[in-house]
């Protein structure tokens, strides 16, 4: 159990330097598109190799898959990950990272609305404790007078995130889950690079080319492949709850590498947030 809620916590880590990563790429002199571009590049590749040697079995998918992979990467996560990308042009990455952690509230509207699922009594004080994290996040932001154009963007992100999570859940559930995450790495990646108009790799300094290779490999296949270990080791229960660290991590780390001041607000936005996912599961929590 304890080496299963290590992993997911090694995963909330790898996934927590994206923003960092992406905030220094632009301080570097990259943009957002070309820089999530490469990262989906080698993404993918990296991904793929780790298939080959491992599990080669996944690379030969339903066509069922490939198309809804296709729908998926093309929209939702390339939708996703530009819009948040967006956001830290214009406001801390904390703060962003802080917003995007609010999808729990959204994704159980939209279950409720679109899937028809039950309304527990426990799902009603995670929403009070995760709208109070809500409260103080955007208390914080208005306070530090910081862009409407970066709220609105890492808001949208949010929501595309949320949408994203229950469409997956939805059209998804009976495909194997390390497949679907390679193949919608993949189409992410096409798309990008036709956004782009195409991938150039000639123009990076060396710093550049480390940087979009550690985005490819850290928040992007190891975050990944540290995911799938944790859900074969404990179940996807256990690992969200421990994946929600994710947003202490992305604080501490925007503190130090990017000298960002972490207030006090964010602190008790972040406690209320993680509370709000831990409480619906106090059960499984109590049997560790």
């Amino acid at each position: 159990m304890f080496k299963g809620i290590a992993v997911a916590v090694l995963s909330a880590t790898c996934y927590a330097t994206l923003v960092i990563f992406g905030k220094l790429g632009m301080e570097m002199g990259l943009k957002s598109v070309p820089m999530l571009t490469l990262r989906f590049i080698f993404g993918t590749l990296i991904l793929f190799i780790f298939l080959v040697v491992f599990d080669r079995e996944v690379l030969r998918p339903k066509k069922s898959l490939v198309l809804k992979s296709a729908f998926i990467g093309l929209f939702f996560y390339l939708g996703q990950s530009l819009t948040f990308f967006k956001a830290i042009e214009y406001i801390p990455a904390s703060t962003a990272s802080l917003i995007l952690y609010l999808y729990p509230l959204a994704v159980l509207i939209l279950s409720l609305v679109f899937l028809r699922e039950k309304f527990r009594s426990s799902s009603l004080v995670s929403v009070l404790l995760i709208l109070g994290g809500c409260c103080l996040v955007f208390y914080d932001a208005f306070l530090r007078s910081f862009s409407m154009t970066g709220i609105m963007f890492a808001l949208l992100s949010m929501v595309l995130f949320s949408s994203y999570l229950v469409v997956t859940q939805h059209i998804l559930k009976t495909e194997n889950s390390t497949a679907a995450t390679f193949y919608v790495m993949l189409f992410t990646a096409i798309g990008y690079t036709v956004l782009n108009g195409g991938a150039d790799f000639n123009s990076l300094t060396g710093k550049q080319l480390a940087l979009v290779l550690s985005l490819g490999l850290i928040p992007s296949a190891m975050a990944m492949g540290f995911l799938y270990a944790a859900l074969k080791m404990i179940g996807a229960a256990y690992t969200s709850i421990f994946s929600s660290v994710e947003p202490v991590i992305t604080l501490l780390l925007a503190g130090i590498f990017l000298g960002e001041e972490i207030a006090a607000f964010q602190i008790f936005g972040v406690i209320l947030l993680m509370a709000g996912i831990i409480v619906p599961n106090m059960r499984m929590v109590r049997q560790i």
